[in-house]
C-alpha cells in the first residue's frame, strides 16, 4: 500500500491547450482514481467506493491508500506562432 499511497498524477498543458480537452483530461485523472478506489473497496468492504457514505470511515481508509494528488504545471507554449 504505500507505493499506491505515494501515487500522484502530474499534468502540463500547452497554453494553446482548448479548455473542453484540460477538462477531459482532468475526467479521465478522476475516473482513473475512482476506478482504483472502486477495487480496492469491492475488495476490502464488498461495495463499490462510489456506494460508501463519503465520511464513513470505509471512505476514508480508501482515500488513506490513494488519496487524490494531481498537480498541474504552469503551461508552457510548445511549438510555432
Amino acid at each position: 500500500n504505500t507505493v499506491f499511497s505515494q501515487l500522484q498524477a502530474a499534468t502540463q498543458t500547452d497554453r494553446s491547450t482548448q479548455y473542453d480537452v484540460y477538462f477531459q483530461i482532468q475526467n479521465e485523472l478522476m475516473a482513473a482514481y475512482n476506478e482504483l478506489r472502486d477495487e480496492l473497496s469491492r475488495e476490502k468492504f464488498g461495495k463499490y467506493y462510489r456506494h460508501l457514505d463519503p465520511e464513513s470511515d470505509e471512505a476514508l481508509a480508501i482515500r488513506g491508500v490513494y488519496p487524490l494528488k494531481i498537480s498541474e504545471a504552469e503551461p508552457k507554449k510548445y511549438g510555432g506562432n
